[in-house]
């Protein structure tokens, strides 16, 4: 097997970057919006309600296990996709060191925020209890650890948003350089006040608008600014070493 082409490395991992992160939001729509059905309720007290919840839930896990690893490929493809672009700047300078770094961090964060999830989910939200008679306290103890996966998972996934936003930031005066027009060059800063707007929205426990913003962030603009760059691989290259 040969060496791959810089053009063909650009243009593979851009459309898996796309690809992942795009199915992804649709199966993660499904489940959000409710339209595999609505989720379950009139449980007799509190307890009850959760229950049904989770079964709800677990019912739906299949999807949601499929988005999830989704999610986790689109952020391990979009470090490939920041590596391979770092090498169009030339070797003396330090941004091509630092967009790499951004790059391959992002998608160990974002990795690890999914992979956490997946861990999490299917037995926190398990509806099946142990016959040790502390129902209500085993039912609120794997809300709270609903809570707390969910919160590291969001915050991981907002840090791996954010340090893609730096490496495209870093990367953008280079690739208007080799030739991308000034709109690719505006959506590097687009994803990094997505990436801060979901973070400030997080802390003020704005759900579900701080993960809503996050997924406009990475399944909408991170994927254009992928395609874009894709379109244009052949027009732009690497500088000769």
């Amino acid at each position: 097997m040969g060496p791959i082409p810089w053009s063909t490395a650009v243009r593979v991992t851009a459309a898996l970057v796309a690809a992942f992160f795009v199915a992804a939001a649709v199966l993660q729509s499904l489940i959000s919006f409710e339209l595999l059905g609505a989720r379950l309720g009139g449980g007799i007290d509190f307890i009850d309600e959760v229950l049904r919840g989770f079964e709800w839930e677990q019912e739906r896990w299949p999807v949601e296990f499929a988005a999830t690893a989704l999610f986790g490929a689109g952020f391990v493809a979009l470090g490939g996709l920041g590596t391979v672009l770092a090498g169009l700047a030339e070797r003396a300078d330090a941004s091509r060191s630092l967009v790499r770094a951004a790059f391959v961090g992002a998608g160990g964060l974002g990795l690890g925020s999914q992979l956490l999830w997946l861990g999490v989910k299917p037995i926190a939200a398990n509806p099946h209890l142990c016959e040790c008679g502390l129902r209500e306290e085993e039912i609120i103890s794997k809300l709270m650890i609903l809570n707390v996966g969910g919160d590291v998972q969001i915050w991981m996934a907002i840090g791996a948003t954010l340090l893609a936003a730096i490496g495209a930031v870093l990367i953008a005066p280079v690739g208007r350089r080799a030739g991308m027009p000034v709109g690719w060059a505006w959506l590097s800063p687009a994803i990094l006040v997505l990436g801060l707007v979901a973070a400030v929205l997080h802390i003020f426990q704005a759900f579900p608008a701080d993960w809503s913003v996050l997924l406009v962030a990475t399944s909408i603009v991170v994927p254009i600014w992928a395609i874009w760059i894709a379109l244009r691989a052949e027009a732009i290259a690497p500088p000769a070493e």
